[in-house]
């Protein structure tokens, strides 16, 4: 009788090739745009989106430890800032009578008021905290300048005006069954919403 070696398993080398490739980073690399008027995005409330130049003007490289420390300092910023207009806020609403009678110290006061001190930064966890914040028209409107933006498209306040008011119409108006004729959905050629 002639012993033939058994033949070696696909499943057991397969298995050892597996743990031996791994995809492991060493670097991020963190590419710098201009910012631009948007015209790609619709923002909750008013106009001038934000958007981009097509081309970045500069690139970093960090390592994932210096990217992460790079990026917790910033959220860190961020909620310091935030913490700093909240604060404002509240005492603007503490100098006016029930937040109905504006007084001028009310008015006076700036964001150089709110000292650090008085920023309760400890008590909040920056990674609990940090997420895309909306901002105001105003903001918008002033980080465009800054970054040489000179001139803003007026005509973009309607245009997204119109896109947030067409988003609110969903659908059509039919009730349990779809009339075709009327039917808002059907005339587009898509099934009855």
């Amino acid at each position: 009788t002639l012993s033939v070696p058994p033949a070696p398993s696909i499943l057991r080398r397969s298995r050892a090739r597996r743990g031996g490739k791994r995809v492991r980073f060493a670097q991020v690399t963190v590419y710098y745009f201009a910012r631009r008027q948007g015209f790609t995005c619709v923002p909750s409330a008013g106009g001038s989106s934000l958007g981009m130049a097509p081309r970045h003007h500069r690139a970093r490289r960090y390592s994932l430890s210096q990217f992460a420390h790079l990026r917790q300092g910033s959220h860190r910023q961020h909620l310091r800032q935030h913490l700093r207009r909240e604060k404002l806020r509240a005492r603007r609403r503490e100098l006016t009578q029930n937040g109905t009678v504006p007084s001028a110290e009310a008015a006076g006061l700036t964001l150089a008021d709110v000292s650090d001190d008085d920023l309760d930064v400890g008590q909040v966890e920056v990674g609990d905290y940090f997420y895309l914040q909306p901002l105001p028209t105003k903001r918008r409107r002033a980080l465009l300048r800054a970054s040489g933006v000179r001139r803003i498209d007026a005509e973009e306040r309607q245009e997204l005006r119109a896109l947030r008011l067409s988003r609110e119409q969903c659908g059509c108006l039919c009730r349990l069954t779809c009339e075709p004729r009327t039917c808002a959905c059907s005339q587009a050629g898509i099934q009855c919403q």
